[in-house]
């Protein structure tokens, strides 16, 4: 079999040092040190330009250094993605590519010019036709997205190309369910796990719930050296399966992340993405002339604080809040005129209301 894991990295744009720390402490130096010693461990790398800042920023560069290391000699592949975690498929065309573009232009700075990504993902492996438009207009060669929304129940992660040229590469959430989710799940359950996934298989794997379970990182490396599996990077995969995909459309699966990100009966998310559109408009009339109040947006549209108003265990209200602060300071720092400041300042009023008066509960923002 051949197959595909795309490590991903990721850090809430709102969680203080200490939890940085330990997140470093506890997976992302332990895994890049272990990918170094396993040159045979191949696949994709995501990291956020927000995940890049903070752990230079804050000490943590000798886990940037080895992934860089992995990226110069091959073993892996960057992929591109949103700067700081935005629901890249809810944003309108224009800022999809701008901040794929941010993205890529942080963590050059960081990985220098090996990073070089062909292909993108949006959290969650979200994906539309909207999305595909701004990818193949970038340039890129592939994307990564959930099976589901490739309109077929179980299609193989083969090469599947899109009306506009982009080829698809679908990621299978079983699988990776069965690799990261689990508590240490057998080599005989990993075993079957990639059978089920056909000849070609790619996944997204979490690196901070990879890492979670030593005990869950020894059986994927048993599981990798005795059922002959060949990792492949994601353009590798691609490669391998060329001549053997078929045409097909991305469509928006129905439920899957978009109703933790903005579910049209969520009060507080209906509320959120007014003021997101309000402060998208104000940052668009002078994109260089206010750097902060784009900064703050960019960090404000992290899917963390839209999935935060989704009911029960996501469901936090001081995480709503702090991402009403945050579009609220973006708003401020774009030198908006009075009315619109006034606009701002209701709408981060009325989403911390809302986020105090309802309960933890599935009905809890109706």
């Amino acid at each position: 079999m051949r197959w595909s894991p795309i490590f991903s990295f990721h850090l809430a744009p709102d969680l203080d040092d200490d939890s940085v720390t330990r997140a470093v402490e506890g997976a992302y130096r332990p895994f890049a040190r272990l990918l170094l010693r396993r040159p045979l461990l191949r696949g994709g790398l995501v990291v956020e330009a927000g995940v890049s800042e903070r752990l230079w920023r804050g000490g943590h560069e000798d886990v940037i250094i080895a992934l860089r290391t992995l990226v110069e000699r091959g073993q892996l592949e960057p992929v591109d993605t949103a700067a700081y975690g935005a629901p890249l498929p809810l944003l309108p065309e224009e800022e999809i590519r701008r901040q794929l573009a941010r993205n890529a232009s942080i963590n050059r700075t960081y990985f220098g010019l090996a990073y070089r990504p062909t292909g993108i993902v949006a959290r969650a492996y979200a994906a539309s036709p909207l999305l595909a438009r701004a990818a193949h207009a970038e340039g890129y060669r592939y994307l990564l997205c959930d099976t589901r929304a490739l309109g077929a129940e179980r299609p193989s992660g083969a090469r599947l190309r899109a009306p506009v040229g982009l080829a698809l590469l679908g990621c299978d959430r079983v699988l990776a369910e069965a690799l990261s989710e689990r508590t240490a799940p057998r080599v005989q359950a990993l075993h079957a796990a990639f059978a089920q996934a056909g000849d070609y298989g790619a996944c997204i794997l979490p690196v901070r719930r990879l890492c979670a379970d030593p005990a869950r990182v020894r059986r994927l490396l048993a599981a990798v050296e005795r059922f002959a599996l060949l990792c492949r990077r994601p353009s590798e995969l691609l490669t391998d399966a060329e001549g053997t995909g078929r045409p097909a459309e991305i469509r928006e699966p129905d439920g899957g992340p978009w109703l933790l990100w903005h579910d049209p009966e969520n009060a507080v998310h209906r509320m959120q993405w007014r003021f997101i559109a309000h402060a998208l408009l104000l940052a668009a009339r002078d994109p260089s002339g206010h750097p902060h109040a784009r900064e703050c947006l960019d960090r404000a549209l992290c899917a963390d604080f839209l999935a935060a108003a989704s009911p029960a265990p996501l469901w936090d209200p001081a995480r709503i809040e702090r991402g009403a602060a945050l579009l609220l300071e973006s708003a401020l720092a774009a030198m908006a005129g009075e009315e619109e400041q006034a606009e701002a300042r209701y709408y981060a009023l009325e989403i911390g209301e809302r986020a105090r008066s309802c309960a933890p509960g599935p009905a809890a923002a109706r």
